[in-house]
């Protein structure tokens, strides 16, 4: 008569206990999108923070390219006039925000791995991990239509023989365009020439970077939205 009441007793608290330690299991996923978007973004930070100081070293120590034209050497100034660096600053900042909002990330799939509850900074993830999403989007659709409205331009010898002295007036330019554009000419410098080179192939990367951080910010943003669900089903199931 003892034995079945006790039984009886017993078995709800082993049904809470196995739900409880069972957990979230988007956890891990989560916690991998996460660590993916923290290195991709620090990575892009480091590549465009390595493009800013080049640019203020030529500005300030070459301050012109010297350039071979047939018959006809002349100094070329570093930057144009008309140079757009907005693009540059945009996707910094999408880096710098992939790189705090994954060390979160992670923070948070940590703790999320034993919780049996709503956890307040998921939620706070998630919503972080949308603006990341739409921020990213927006700034990868700026740089490259800003990129490719200056792309298939060209310096124009007379135009820069007659400008001596002061950055080149005609067009606009990105600092990729504008150097491809210095290195397709004949500079007297070679070494200097492969390092333009160089220089424009990363400039190159940042950009198409922006692309697989926004995919993760999207894998991410979808991890956190299966977290909240398991999350609220763990707790569901835990009252019955």
């Amino acid at each position: 008569m003892g034995i079945i009441p006790y039984f009886g007793r017993a078995r709800p608290v082993s049904q809470t206990s196995t739900t409880t330690s069972r957990g979230p299991q988007a956890y891990w996923l989560l916690f991998a999108s996460s660590l993916v978007l923290s290195a991709l973004s620090i990575t892009n930070v480091g590549l465009i923070s390595s493009m800013v100081d080049w640019l203020l070293e030529q500005n300030n120590e070459m301050q012109t390219f010297q350039v071979n034209w047939p018959g006809n050497i002349t100094p070329l100034n570093v930057e144009p006039k008309n140079l757009w660096v907005n693009q540059g600053h945009a996707s910094n900042g999408v880096a710098a925000y992939g790189f705090f909002v994954g060390i979160f990330g992670m923070i948070t799939a940590w703790r999320m791995r034993k919780a049996g509850r709503r956890l307040r900074s998921l939620t706070a993830l998630t919503v972080l991990l949308l603006l990341a999403m739409l921020f990213t989007f927006s700034v990868f659709v700026f740089v490259f239509v800003v990129t490719y409205q200056t792309t298939g331009q060209h310096i124009r010898e007379p135009v820069a023989s007659n400008t001596v002295d002061i950055n080149y007036p005609e067009f606009h330019w990105t600092p990729e365009t504008w150097f491809k554009a210095v290195a397709d000419f004949p500079l007297a410098d070679e070494v200097k020439r492969q390092e333009i080179k160089e220089k424009t192939t990363s400039m190159v990367v940042w950009r198409w970077m922006l692309l697989p951080i926004l995919e993760v910010d999207s894998i991410a943003f979808g991890c956190g939205v299966v977290g909240l669900r398991e999350l609220c089903g763990a707790m569901s199931a835990s009252y019955t």
